[in-house]
């Protein structure tokens, strides 16, 4: 008898700790869920990357994904669903489809939002240069060379916000893998990548009608004055000048 009290009580215990277990785990997320209606996705994300780490269900990934939605984070959201497809593996077809949906649902959004960040490009700049006058001439070789001096400029500082956004790239992703994740470094990366095509492409407008301007006031082009038309351009993926001169 006295071996079956002591089985009796040992699975009381265990059942005991069990009911605790549980019922810190439902704390947690219910926490988790207040704290992204909240506006506090970081708290929210936190809490659900403690319960995944404790139980690997994937359901937690996608509860962050969730929680980023709600709150305005679409990248981050996407990252999270698209992990939570490769994690869960064995979801019913219609539940793959429904996540699939939101994925491209946020990346159409994406997109949009980039293309609407796109820098604009600066006006064309069109110079016709004086034939004569020897004055007319030097101010032009001056204005080349101050031009050319702002394009130098502009193309060191789109080189250093390139080499700035590939740092934070690098930050964000290793700080991902340790499933932490900091917004201000996100927007930090955002922004010195327009800076970076912005510094590229107007640096090397400049440059070039710096060194138009030279030849102009040079007479390179000849006696008579041509028309002469600069064409700055910038984008997420490039950045330079178009040149242009009526003979």
């Amino acid at each position: 008898m006295t071996y079956v009290r002591i089985g009796v009580v040992v699975a009381l215990a265990i059942l005991a700790a069990s009911g605790t277990a549980r019922a810190q785990q439902d704390a947690r997320e219910l926490e988790a869920k207040k704290a992204c209606l909240a506006n506090k996705p970081d708290r929210g994300i936190e809490l659900l990357a403690e319960l995944y780490a404790e139980s690997n269900d994937p359901t937690y990934i996608y509860n962050q994904g969730r929680c980023y939605q709600q709150n305005g984070r679409g990248a981050d959201a996407l990252i999270r669903f698209r992990e939570y497809l490769r994690k869960a593996q064995n979801l019913p077809a219609s539940e793959k489809a429904e996540v699939e949906r939101v994925i491209a649902e946020l990346e159409d959004q994406q997109k949009k939002a980039e293309a609407a960040a796109a820098p604009v490009a600066p006006a064309p700049v069109v110079v016709t240069p004086a034939p004569e006058g020897r004055d007319e001439k030097r101010l032009l070789r001056i204005a080349g060379i101050v031009s050319a001096s702002v394009g130098v400029a502009g193309i060191a500082a789109g080189a250093f916000m390139g080499y700035r956004t590939q740092q934070l790239s690098t930050e964000v992703t290793n700080d991902a893998k340790k499933m932490m994740f900091s917004q201000s470094k996100y927007d930090d990366g955002q922004r010195s990548e327009i800076l970076q095509w912005v510094g590229y492409g107007v640096g090397g407008a400049a440059l070039v009608a710096g060194g138009v301007l030279y030849l102009v006031g040079a007479g390179r082009f000849g006696g008579e004055a041509h028309p002469v038309v600069v064409s700055p351009t910038a984008s997420p993926t490039g950045g330079g000048a178009s040149l242009e001169i009526s003979f």
